[in-house]
């Protein structure tokens, strides 16, 4: 069992002032705490979320991100992008501009095609599902196809993959862990559960992070080879040979040994398609996985990067950070983060339990 110290508890659910961070106070309260919204703690964090700077300077701008055009698409700053930051923030649904940017979005899925894209996808229907429409058909439907891609690939299947010796992104896994985690028991389709059984073995046989093959930067290293060597004016063939270039590289010299994947020891968020060794774990615990052997290094290295200060409050840094991409910058880099804390917190309760000083 985890000790948590008073004086973080404290540093987590302040609610007010410059250094406040609404949300994670609430989400102290609710998760860490086990408070309900009998009490007026809880209540008051609740009605301060949306007063939180990063939710507020996104919704204000909302009227520029909810319109058609490629903007929507624009990595980081289009409208795609603020809805899934939302979500990562828990702004709260109350406010009109999510709702609409949520009916914006699906009205225009199926011609921009987000759907096509798996951690794209995931990140949308779980900030989707999170603001109220856990049981909208269109989004259960578009979930229910991404989960019969994971199935029939055997693991996400995405064209960024075709440059990589791995058969399947591993990377997006924890966000589409994250959104069935959203899905309501009674929505839980045979498929969907096909999928989260894929998704959590390789998570398990990977040890979370232990997935890159020694052999890719190889395989990388002879498909540029190969691409210079090309006429541009074969170039429209290029992915048909990199495929079989690929296909036969597997055979031999073949994957190699797992390697770590090393920048996921570095905490950040929030974290849009890439992931980490924490925000693995978040999803993990959210979809309620039983605590594995194989899980056991992960969470020692979420235990080995706590820091205490001298009044006693424990913390995480905010290693990795999205800031200078971010229309709305969320903390600051190597420095202690009221978001990594709570999430590392909220692992640890999740699969070895915590106690709170009093």
């Amino acid at each position: 069992m985890f000790k948590v110290s008073k004086a973080t508890i404290d540093w987590l659910t302040e609610s007010t002032g410059a250094h406040a961070v609404q949300p994670v106070a609430y989400l102290t309260q609710i998760n860490l705490l086990e408070k309900t919204h009998r009490s007026k703690y809880v209540r008051e964090a609740h009605q301060r979320i949306n007063e939180y700077g990063p939710i507020k300077k996104i919704l204000s701008k909302a009227p520029f991100f909810w319109k058609p055009g490629e903007f929507l698409f624009r990595k980081y700053e289009g409208g795609f992008w603020q809805l899934s930051f939302l979500a990562d923030l828990y702004a709260n649904p109350d406010d009109p501009e999510i709702k609409r940017g949520v009916e914006f979005i699906l009205e225009r899925a199926d011609d921009d095609g987000f759907y096509s894209v798996h951690c794209l996808s995931g990140n949308l229907y779980r900030a989707m599902m999170q603001f109220g429409y856990a049981k909208d058909e269109r989004i259960l439907q578009g979930v229910e196809y991404q989960c019969e891609r994971i199935v029939k690939n055997d693991g996400a299947d995405c064209f960024v993959m075709d440059y990589s010796l791995l058969p399947t992104c591993h990377m997006t896994l924890p966000k589409i862990l994250l959104a069935l985690s959203f899905v309501p028991d009674e929505h839980f389709s045979p498929i969907m559960k096909r999928a989260k059984n894929i998704m959590l073995k390789e998570m398990r046989d990977t040890r979370v992070y232990i997935y890159v093959p020694s052999n890719n930067t190889m395989f990388k290293e002879a498909v540029e080879n190969y691409t210079n060597s090309v006429p541009v004016s074969r170039r429209k063939t290029l992915r048909e040979d990199i495929l079989q270039m690929k296909k036969e590289y597997t055979k031999s010299p073949g994957l190699g040994k797992r390697l770590e994947k090393s920048e996921w020891f570095k905490f950040g968020y929030p974290n849009s398609y890439n992931s980490d060794i924490l925000d693995v774990m978040r999803s993990l615990a959210a979809i309620g996985t039983r605590r594995h052997k194989e899980f056991k290094k992960a969470l020692d290295i979420i235990k080995k990067k706590v820091q205490t200060d001298a009044s006693g409050k424990q913390y995480w840094l905010m290693e990795n950070s999205l800031n200078d991409r971010m229309i709305a910058p969320v903390e600051e880099r190597d420095k202690p983060s009221k978001w990594i804390t709570y999430h590392a917190l909220y692992v640890l309760k999740y699969f070895e339990g915590i106690s709170v000083e009093q």
